[in-house]
């Protein structure tokens, strides 16, 4: 299967293990109304977001305290998409390997492959954050009205 929802990470792919194609699929059914979250997932957003609220980022750490705090539940509902976005944030957050990059290195230089990868990163989270402000809102309709 090559949805880029449920495929795991595909070589040579440049934006973060899918994170942009899951994120926009969850937005979109979120808007439509083909997924609505329920209590559990709009509580863990909640959560992620009051974790986050000091200084805005999404760490590896508290995307992993979020999915333990969900357990086996989170897997289940809503086909386990938010519990696959959430892994896949904390996957692409985490700290580079010992031989990676140091996260006080010095950006990559302009308009190398490496400030594209990170500029498809960063914007992997910005966009997963907006969809997670939208399901903190918890008893929000957040479909769109013709």
């Amino acid at each position: 299967m090559n949805d880029p929802t449920t495929s795991p990470r595909r070589p040579g792919h440049s934006a973060p293990d899918g994170i942009p194609e899951l994120t926009a699929s969850l937005a979109r059914d979120l808007t439509t109304g083909a997924w609505l979250p329920g209590p559990l997932e709009r509580r863990l957003a909640r959560r992620l977001l009051d974790a986050c609220a000091g200084d805005g980022a999404l760490t590896a750490d508290r995307l992993r305290a979020v999915l333990w705090e969900g357990d086996i539940a989170l897997t289940h509902a809503g086909e386990g998409r938010l519990a696959t976005l959430f892994a896949r944030l904390a996957a692409s957050t985490a700290p580079p390997s010992p031989t990676g990059r140091s996260p006080l290195a010095a950006p990559p230089p302009p308009g190398t492959a490496a400030e594209a990868a990170e500029d498809a990163r960063e914007n992997a989270r910005v966009g997963a954050l907006a969809l997670i402000e939208r399901l903190a809102e918890e008893g929000t309709d957040t479909r769109v009205r013709d």
